[in-house]
């Protein structure tokens, strides 16, 4: 390209000397105080305009080899950040910090800014991570702080709004379905309780048979794995393992 445009301003030819980066650096200044004026007034959209318009005179800057180019786009994305988090839009407000911790990696508004906006998106990890890196430059910062203690309240919330959505799928799973799962004493159901796990709950403290007679008798008999016996008494069958003195006897034996 030879040629930018700029909005509604005039084309401006591409400079290719130390002279015209300069003057493309202090026009991208002068852009930067008007966009400061529009932020103050309450107009981010403006604001984040011009802070863009900015950014794009400095393309064709060696920011690399032009300190006060660097430090201005440094600026200007720590100052698009902000706008798009007065506009809530976190993504692109990650990223413009993230572009300005390319340049200055230990920008301390631009760590600040990307972990609240991590923080919105939901990735609390990486917000952590800047609010540590954050620490180490500003400590006592009172605003740090507050983001902090944010940050470890949405922790929680997320994680007790985890516990609720696991507790809903396992009241609504059929976990409990089988009624040869008994429920002792010290495990009584809840008020929220089945009216099966209810009757075990009473039958159990009554002292009585989980199961009737007739429901124990209809039931078929399953085989024991290898290495094990059954004994069937009054309280039902009884699974063990074998020993070498007790050989497991064979179905046809046990009946």
């Amino acid at each position: 390209l030879k040629y930018w445009r700029a909005m509604d301003e005039p084309d401006e030819p591409i400079p290719e000397d130390p002279a015209s980066e300069d003057r493309l650096v202090s026009l991208s200044t002068e852009t930067k105080q008007t966009a400061n004026k529009a932020f103050c007034a309450g107009d981010y959209t403006r604001a984040l305009e011009l802070y863009r318009r900015a950014l794009t005179r400095l393309v064709e800057v060696k920011l690399d080899q032009h300190t006060e180019g660097r430090e201005l786009k440094v600026s200007l994305e720590s100052n698009c950040a902000l706008c798009y988090i007065k506009v809530q839009e976190w993504s692109k407000a990650r990223d413009a910090a993230t572009r300005c911790l390319k340049w200055h990696a230990g920008h301390s508004k631009a760590l600040h800014r990307r972990a609240m906006a991590l923080m919105e998106l939901g990735d609390f990890e990486a917000s952590l991570h800047d609010l540590q890196d954050l620490a180490a430059e500003k400590a006592d910062d009172p605003a740090t702080s507050k983001l902090r203690q944010e940050l470890q309240r949405r922790i929680a919330q997320d994680a007790a709004q985890k516990r609720k959505h696991a507790a809903r799928v396992f009241e609504s799973s059929d976990l409990y379905a089988d009624k040869d799962v008994a429920t002792t004493p010290e495990h009584a159901p809840a008020d929220g309780a089945s009216s099966w796990e209810k009757q075990f709950a009473e039958k159990i403290q009554a002292g009585k048979p989980l199961f009737e007679e007739s429901e124990v008798a209809s039931k078929p008999r399953a085989e024991p794995p290898p290495g094990w016996r059954v004994t069937v008494d009054e309280r039902g069958e009884t699974w063990t393992r074998a020993t070498v003195d007790d050989p497991v006897k064979s179905p046809e034996a046990r009946r």
